[in-house]
């Protein structure tokens, strides 16, 4: 019995020592090498969705293997929103080719990618099939901050501004990893335009694609199997128990 115990006792211990650990978002120029050093399980280029849907808006709650997508809002203008036929530039869009700077950042000849049609930014909801927990995320952002925006990267009360002094160029691609230090089933991730560094409330217009979304799905934690094991032991030890009383 005091084996079990013990056992109880330092699953209990594990779990909480993962659930301290704190959420960290890291942004690099984008380069295949650190791209394809994550090889994360589960994978989302927008490349099946494209092909299904096409080019065009895409409504609040967007369904994609890795969760849905949901603009912050405010309505996009100029040429980016005026190039799609049938665009009202207040929702998220699916895009294909190369637009004003946003590109597919998919490996392999991929072509499509999640724009944020000129809107304030995107609400990312992260979630696997099949409620499958996760760790770490990846992805990459195109032609953000280079229109006088300040792009906000915000995940678990971590945040991160892709910029702090001059525009980005036209085009730039960065490289986003969000490590949540502990296995979780769910995340809210935004990405947000400001008007000004460190700003709030003033929101500002400034287009970017996102793409090659990458999510390292993982079992369930060890802890958490030794924990089951354990009650399981101390079921079966009670019930023998119970059985040598009673005869």
């Amino acid at each position: 019995m005091s084996k079990i115990r013990a056992l109880i006792g330092a699953s209990f211990v594990s779990i909480f020592a993962v659930c301290a650990h704190a959420t960290t978002i890291n942004v690099v120029g984008y380069n295949q090498e650190a791209y394809r050093a994550m090889n994360g399980s589960v994978f989302e280029g927008f490349e099946a969705l494209g092909g299904t849907h096409g080019e065009g808006e895409v409504a609040n709650g967007f369904s994609t293997s890795v969760g849905s997508f949901s603009t912050l809002g405010g309505v996009g203008t100029g040429g980016t929103v005026s190039g799609l036929e049938g665009n009202t530039g207040s929702m998220l869009a699916l895009r294909q080719g190369h637009v004003f700077g946003r590109e597919s950042t998919s490996p392999d000849r991929g072509s499509w990618f999640l724009d944020s049609n000129d809107t304030w930014g995107l609400n990312w909801d992260v979630a696997l099939a099949d409620g499958k927990s996760f760790s770490k995320l990846m992805f990459a952002i195109t032609d953000a901050s280079d229109a006088g925006g300040f792009l906000r990267i915000s995940a678990v009360g971590v945040n991160h501004e892709l910029r702090s002094g001059r525009k980005l160029r036209d085009g730039n691609v960065r490289l986003v990893t969000i490590d949540f230090g502990r296995p979780t089933r769910a995340a809210e991730v935004s990405l947000a335009n400001y008007a000004s560094e460190g700003g709030e409330g003033s929101f500002s217009n400034d287009g970017f694609s996102i793409d090659g979304i990458q999510v390292a799905a993982v079992p369930l934690p060890p802890s958490l199997l030794l924990l089951g094991s354990a009650f399981l032991g101390l079921g079966i030890v009670t019930r023998r128990r119970r059985r040598q009383i009673t005869a």
